[in-house]
């Protein structure tokens, strides 16, 4: 037998115990958070309501709790310790999952009810031929998951008609619809719609709203598989812009059409309301106001305002990306649709098609697979305030591109990821009440919705008076400022008005749309000039 000295033992002792130490501390120090009950699960705001489990740590300064989206403040917690929580449920909370988020750990998440936000049941519709929602099905899901309603009088076609959901903020309290341009709306009968839960909807009432009136409200539980979204840094905007034709010289019979942009009502822009002169023959058609300049005459000019006031608010994310899933519905358009080349997204060019299978690898995630690829970015270029005549793959070759190229290029990389993905086409205000034109982009995760992303800004695009970041190139990955604002996500596709009409389209403007002007047959000469944003007031 050989036998060890003592010197030789005792430095392989020490080692063993501190390398014990080590494991048994990490072991302890990363343990994630784990909610075991909330009691009450159901309460009022200003009510208190307990969380117990384990491994939340010791006091407030070890992390905060999540309720539907919503953080309370430090003033709302009257205890805290390794296994039990008390806090009171802040006002404007919503109906939703509640987490614990400590040390970059988030807990798992149990169902906290709002019960301000219990709809009553009723039996039977409210009047004759009026919509009744008998059940839905599923009972709960995520941003993306299909759910089934049945009931009485929905309508034998969707037309005007919509599927209301819940959206609950810290300020007030809102419905989000269904969206078209998401392709939400999958099926819709007299006695049965089926449709998928729209972004940004939380646990609440659904309702649907047809031309007979709004239906009973039935409850429905959104949860939170990865993560929330939330809308804040509230901003108030009174802007105006329009566009001037003069010089016309045409034939009798002859006309101009002109498809003015709109702001676009959402959940990070609202309380929207506009002034127009004159009024639109179209207004809000696929986001777009359409006006019919006639009885043209080469001596006047013809001048058309658009003037709105709204509420604008940055989009922030707080993501568990390790669970996402990497699995799309093929079947649905928004995936089909929005991973899909055009004309102005060049998904199918083999220089993006090399990078993607450079850069992504065998990753499946699809939020990795989106940060390797706007890293990529901003790696490859270098940021210029203007890109010029050239294409995007043009500004990839030169490593040197505006907003417009950082904006197209990461659309049309997560795309041919098989992300779905799409450019944002507006401004950003800046300084002194100026104004730029901006792009941006946002992909598409099931269980968040859309998540926005600047790769330009993230690239240290700098202009005066924005608010500063620890790190622009992480913030302005899934998040964005309430600076930004939108006219367009993804194009606008409209179809000429006259057959032997001839159009217009404004290349790097604040809304991606396939038509600007259109002027018909006999229009000899025009000349037409689109104002630049201008912001009148804010608050």
């Amino acid at each position: 037998m050989i036998k060890l000295k003592h010197s030789a033992l005792l430095p392989v002792g020490i080692f063993t115990i501190l390398l014990v130490i080590y494991l048994i501390s990490s072991f302890l120090t990363g343990s994630s958070p784990v909610i075991e009950k909330i009691v009450p699960s159901v309460a009022f705001p200003g009510e208190e309501i307990l969380i117990e489990g384990r491994n939340f740590g010791s006091s407030t300064e070890d992390g905060f709790a999540i309720i539907a989206g919503i953080r309370p403040t430090l003033s709302s917690y009257s205890e805290w310790s390794d296994t039990r929580i008390r806090l009171k449920v802040p006002d404007g909370v919503g109906s939703g999952r509640l987490f614990v988020k400590t040390r970059n750990k988030l807990s798992n998440g149990l169902l906290f009810t709002n019960r301000e936000h219990i709809p009553v049941l009723v039996s039977g519709p409210a009047g004759p031929g009026q919509p009744y929602i008998e059940d839905i099905f599923p009972k709960k899901g995520f941003v993306g998951e299909r759910v089934t309603l049945k009931g009485l009088n929905l309508g034998g076609e969707r037309g005007t008609s919509q599927v209301l959901f819940s959206f609950f903020s810290s300020d007030n309290t809102k419905n989000v619809a269904c969206s078209d341009l998401d392709f939400d709306y999958i099926t819709w009968g007299d006695h049965e719609i089926s449709v998928y839960v729209p972004d940004g909807a939380t646990s609440g009432s659904v309702t649907i709203s047809t031309d007979r009136g709004l239906s009973n409200s039935i409850y429905f539980e959104v949860t939170h598989p990865y993560g929330t979204k939330q809308f804040n840094q509230q901003r108030g905007y009174q802007l105006q812009y329009g566009v001037t034709v003069s010089n016309v010289i045409s034939e009798p019979g002859s006309s101009i059409q002109l498809w003015v942009p709109v702001i676009q009502p959402g959940l990070a822009q609202r309380d929207v309301e506009s002034v127009y002169e004159p009024e639109p023959i179209w207004e809000n058609y696929r986001g777009l106001n359409r006006y019919n300049l006639e009885k043209l005459q080469p001596w006047n000019e013809y001048t058309l305002t658009q003037t709105y006031w709204f509420e604008r608010y940055a989009v922030e994310t707080d993501i568990s990306t390790s669970t996402i899933s990497g699995v799309f519905d093929q079947k649905r358009k928004l995936v089909s649709y929005y991973t899909s080349g055009d004309d102005l997204i060049p998904v199918n060019n083999r220089i993006i098609r090399d990078v993607v299978k450079s850069i992504v690898g065998r990753e499946k995630n699809p939020y990795y697979k989106a940060k390797k690829l706007y890293e990529y970015l901003l790696r490859r270029l270098e940021y210029i305030s203007d890109g010029g005549s050239g294409t995007a793959i043009d500004a990839l070759d030169a490593r040197k591109g505006d907003a417009y190229d950082y904006a197209v290029l990461f659309t049309a990389l997560a795309r041919q990821a098989g992300i779905p993905a799409r450019p944002v086409a507006g401004f950003l205000v800046y300084g002194n009440k100026e104004t730029i034109n901006h792009w941006w982009s946002e992909f598409y995760i099931n269980g968040i919705g859309w998540i926005p992303v600047d790769p330009a800004m993230g690239d240290d695009m700098n202009l005066s008076d924005l608010p500063v970041r620890e790190s622009n190139s992480d913030y302005y990955f899934g998040n964005i400022g309430s600076q930004h604002i939108s006219f367009s996500r993804g194009i606008i596709n409209i179809e000429k008005i006259t057959p032997d009409g001839t159009v217009e389209v404004k290349e790097r403007f604040y809304s991606f749309q396939t038509i600007h002007e259109e002027v018909s047959e006999g229009v000899d000469n025009y000349r037409a000039v689109w104002s630049p944003v201008t912001i009148v007031n804010w608050w």
